[in-house]
């Protein structure tokens, strides 16, 4: 059975291929290759045995991403990758004896290493959450989330100042402003009266300074859970909509999660 990454590769270099030689002509153009929802899983047999039933659709991701990032930037002549988010599906997963084991975040920088052109990520609601399964079906523990970030910010090179960060890229005469945003913890209570996506204060703060950084670029937002709105036809409430409705020069907002 071929990952759900496997599908989502194909049709990005199927776009990507439609322009190919334009890209190729221009050399003010700055191309990027988008991927999402990798759900990478490192050695699943060695988990809980329902675990590994109830997830085994995503445990032949691994050899088919590392391939990926190794070979289609060159085919595509594209500058960067872009992930974002569920890069692997649990931080931490249950074993047969009960322990929570976690070196999935280590094994994923393996493959990341395979990329040949720079490779930036943004976290995804399983990349800060444990697996573990109990009453006849998978818990999702989502407590964990601190202890997450500060693993992928030990292992992988874009976060090491942090899990929401900026790049500043030239096209020609045109500066981009890419801003990767954490926006993957959902683990809401419906007392909380939040609307998703979810930025904290600090990151809220952090990019409204950074949408004013300049007046002279266009921003692009990455992020994991996209905007949404309650009512169809109607503007998301969510915080960082309203952040961004503010500033025109957010042009594009790239996202996951819904798949």
């Amino acid at each position: 059975m071929k990952s759900y990454f496997a599908r989502t590769a194909l049709c990005c270099m199927i776009f990507l291929s439609l322009f190919a030689t334009r890209l190729t002509a221009q050399p003010d153009t700055l191309s990027f290759l988008h991927v999402t929802d990798l759900h990478t899983i490192f050695n699943l047999d060695i988990y809980q045995k329902d675990m590994v039933k109830s997830r085994g659709h995503y445990g032949q991701g691994v050899e088919t991403a590392r391939q990926f990032l190794h070979t289609m930037p060159l085919k595509t002549n594209s500058d960067m990758v872009i992930v974002t988010g569920d890069l692997v599906d649990f931080f931490k997963g249950e074993t047969p004896d009960g322990e929570m084991l976690g070196f999935q975040i280590e094994q994923f920088n393996r493959v990341a290493d395979d990329c040949t052109v720079p490779l930036w990520l943004t976290l995804g609601n399983h990349d800060v959450a444990d697996y573990a399964w109990g009453d006849g079906g998978m818990v999702s523990v989502k407590s964990v989330a601190g202890e997450a970030r500060a693993a992928w910010i030990r292992n992988i090179t874009c976060f090491k100042d942090g899990t929401y960060y900026s790049k500043v890229v030239q096209a020609g005469q045109t500066t981009f402003r890419f801003l990767f945003l954490d926006n993957g913890f959902n683990a809401m209570m419906p007392g909380d009266n939040i609307e998703m996506p979810y930025l904290d204060k600090a990151q809220l703060y952090w990019l409204e300074d950074q949408l004013q950084q300049s007046d002279d670029d266009t921003e692009i937002i990455f992020m994991h859970i996209p905007l949404r709105s309650k009512d169809p036809g109607m503007e998301p409430s969510s915080e960082l909509y309203r952040v961004l409705a503010r500033t025109p020069s957010v042009k594009l907002i790239v996202a996951g999660h819904n798949h």
